[in-house]
């Protein structure tokens, strides 16, 4: 494509002749988003194109949502189920080239990306992200489908379908279809009118041209490389970068968060006087009384019980060490007493000497009351 061509023409038809060099640069960026994709349909990139035109209010440039959600649904705490979240503490209100809106749609996108949209929606504005956001939501890129709504610009634009109206579906319903359906022609037509004066300088190059018969022409070969590996490499390289960078901002900021949390937390408690009837305004029963504690002090006051109670396990410990001093004592009077009563006891020994004469005496009796007994 012959991008001089293509930013006159489109100049002349779309900004009244007058392309500012920031619209120039954001149409760039997300040209090279396109071929970094690997979007080649010319409708994919009018259509997105387009899109980008009618949402940034034609500066093709990534901008906030005016307003910044206020009274809009997404404008609060709130996802789109009615779940009221309290972290992360942002909101998530149209930003970037499509604006984006949701929490869901922010995480959604964050994770296919490997960007931290959720913690940091305000990466949305970086022109670069925000082009990959356009491309990814109004397609089936990583995730297989339409981000957005679950269209995707592979339903309006192939080769059995030609739908620049009912595109719109792609990102909000068909608000303003037709209106964004006559910026998708006119750079359509720019981008069609760029790609023919590319094709036609590369067949009739300056040099040949009107070429007298019997000059002798030298023809220059200029070996083109295609950049597109490097673009993506860049472009890996740039999303490491910006995770790394806001990973160690989102430690630093939890530090302090930490910090301030453990010197400025409060816990308000309300009474409300159970007896008393309910306010009709309020909807609520009179107040009896609140109260709100420190958590300072609160941490002063458990510290100070762990130091009472550190003293008080000291002191079960000193007199665990004298009971068991005491219990060492005792068993070595018991011992003493134990070995003076083993000496004091007499221990029979058998005597060999006096069993014998027993015996023998025994005998002796035996044999004369057998004789006497005969006798008799």
């Amino acid at each position: 494509m012959d991008k001089r061509v293509f930013f006159d023409t489109i100049g002349r038809s779309l900004f009244n002749g007058r392309l500012s060099l920031s619209r120039r640069d954001g149409i760039e960026t997300k040209l090279s988003a396109f071929d970094v994709y690997g979007i080649t349909d010319e409708r994919w990139r009018a259509y997105m194109l387009a899109t980008s035109y009618h949402e940034t209010g034609g500066t093709m440039q990534p901008v906030e949502e005016t307003g910044k959600g206020k009274g809009r649904p997404y404008g609060e705490k709130r996802k789109q189920d009615g779940t009221v979240y309290t972290y992360p503490d942002r909101l998530y209100f149209g930003r970037g080239d499509v604006q984006l809106t949701w929490y869901e749609n922010y995480e959604r996108m964050g994770k296919l990306l490997g960007y931290p949209l959720l913690t940091h929606p305000e990466l949305a504005l970086d022109p670069y992200i925000s082009a990959g956001i356009l491309v990814e939501g109004m397609t089936c890129g990583y995730s297989g489908r339409g981000d957005f709504t679950g269209k995707s610009l592979e339903d309006y634009f192939n080769d059995r379908t030609d739908d620049p109206v009912n595109a719109r579906r792609i990102v909000n319903g068909l608000d303003c279809a037709r209106r964004i359906a006559e910026y998708h022609r006119k750079f359509l037509e720019a981008l069609k009118i760029a790609l023919v004066a590319f094709v036609a300088v590369l067949l009739l190059p300056s040099g040949l041209t009107g070429c007298k018969p019997g000059r002798v022409v030298t023809e220059r070969i200029v070996t083109r490389t295609d950049s597109s590996a490097v673009q993506m490499l860049s472009d890996s390289l740039y999303r490491k970068e910006a995770q790394i960078a806001f990973l160690q901002a989102d430690v630093k900021r939890a530090r302090a968060e930490n910090i301030r949390l453990r010197s400025e937390t409060r816990r308000y408690e309300i009474q409300y006087d159970t007896t008393a009837p309910v306010d009709t305004v309020t909807g609520k029963q009179r107040v009896l009384r609140e109260i709100i504690t420190s958590t300072g002090s609160r941490y002063g006051k458990v510290t100070e019980e762990a130091e009472e109670r550190h003293e008080e396990m000291f002191a079960a410990r000193e007199n665990f060490a004298v009971e068991d001093r005491t219990r060492v004592l005792t068993v070595d009077k018991q011992t003493r007493e134990d070995r003076a009563l083993k000496e004091k006891t007499t221990t029979l020994r058998f005597n060999y000497k006096l069993f014998l004469a027993g015996v023998v005496a025994g005998v002796v009796i035996g044999v004369g009351m057998m004789r006497l007994l005969k006798g008799i």
